[in-house]
């Protein structure tokens, strides 16, 4: 018969156990299975999103739990603050704010060059004039970008000095949010040029708004060059205490990009499931328009990674190795 305090210490041993990181999954970490995603619905959201189509997450026992936002400034805010283990942000916003103090863990790029430049049709700017010199027809007119000091903010403002203008004084900026709201401002009139991206080309085009494209910033071979427009992200917290699921998620967005490559259909459900396009046959003239920069992204290594830099602020990568989780983009 068990005495008074053996049971006790059974009790102990339990209680011990149940609070102690669990033996589940490969390592041995107790992971949370549920991954909180921030992310823009855009074509850098489409290797997540196969990921979750395809059943990618769940074969690792994760679940994938997206939160939409507008802008890398909420994104980089909910990131940091611990409201998403994951998110989907550029480098040059990401680089100054690990510059400033702020603790990231980049797992992978997500999406090369896929910007433009778009302007009012009503100004007859002249589009036919070579890069960077078309760009200083941009001088004393106001440019739309989704927030002040955001990604797309910091590229626009290094193509700019490179056409001989200086972005604080030679043009006006204003922060149009993003989505619908951007489209209708733009539609508007109250920007004569904008930062563009698919969502917004697709929102203006859908709106039947004109617009000219001044310039093309997508793929490698463009004036962005090995460009990363978006990079998935970490949590410091997160995943310096769940490594283990850090993995697993990496090998399952992994797979959600290769079968973007790969799969003809993967990428119109993934535009589909984002909510770009209104039927399934508008997501597939979408995504022929807008693939490239997550088909055709250049490689994570450290030459790449310092190449993002020229697009910050601070013009300084962060140091590789203690920023970039190793194996993250092979797993």
């Amino acid at each position: 018969m068990a005495t008074a305090s053996s049971v006790r210490r059974v009790v102990v041993l339990l209680v011990l156990l149940a609070t102690l990181p669990g033996t589940a999954g490969c390592g041995g970490s107790r992971d949370s299975t549920a991954v909180s995603y921030g992310g823009v619905r855009d074509q850098g959201s489409s290797g997540y999103a196969v990921a979750e189509l395809e059943g990618f997450y769940a074969r690792q026992g994760l679940t994938f739990s997206p939160t939409w936002a507008t802008s890398g400034t909420v994104l980089l805010q909910g990131l940091v603050s611990g409201d998403f283990d994951v998110a989907n942000l550029g480098p040059a916003q990401l680089y100054d704010a690990i510059g400033n103090g702020a603790c990231a863990r980049v797992l992978r790029p997500t999406q090369g060059a896929g910007y433009g430049v778009i302007a009012q049709p009503g100004l007859h700017l002249d589009t036919t004039r070579p890069y960077p010199g078309i760009l200083t027809q941009l001088r004393g007119r106001t440019v739309g970008v989704p927030a002040r000091g955001a990604a797309q903010e910091l590229v626009l403002r290094s193509l700019l000095a490179e056409a001989g203008l200086n972005p604080d004084t030679d043009v006006t900026w204003v922060a149009i949010g993003g989505g619908a709201a951007a489209a209708s401002l733009f539609a508007s009139g109250k920007v004569d040029a904008a930062m563009s991206y698919s969502l917004l080309e697709t929102n203006l085009t859908t709106g039947g708004t004109a617009f000219d494209k001044l310039v093309d910033l997508a793929g490698p071979a463009g004036p962005l060059g090995a460009f990363w427009q978006t990079v998935a992200v970490a949590n410091c917290d997160w995943a310096d205490r769940h490594p283990d699921t850090v993995m697993k998620f990496c090998h399952a967005l992994n797979q959600g990009l290769e079968a973007l490559a790969r799969e003809p259909e993967a990428g119109p459900r993934a535009f589909t499931w984002l909510g770009l396009g209104s039927d399934p046959g508008r997501a597939k003239t979408l995504w022929d328009r807008y693939k490239s920069p997550v088909v055709d992204i250049p490689p994570l290594d450290e030459g790449n990674w310092n190449h993002q830099a020229k697009f910050t602020a601070g013009g300084r990568a962060p140091d590789f190795t203690e920023h970039v989780v190793d194996g993250c983009a092979t797993a």
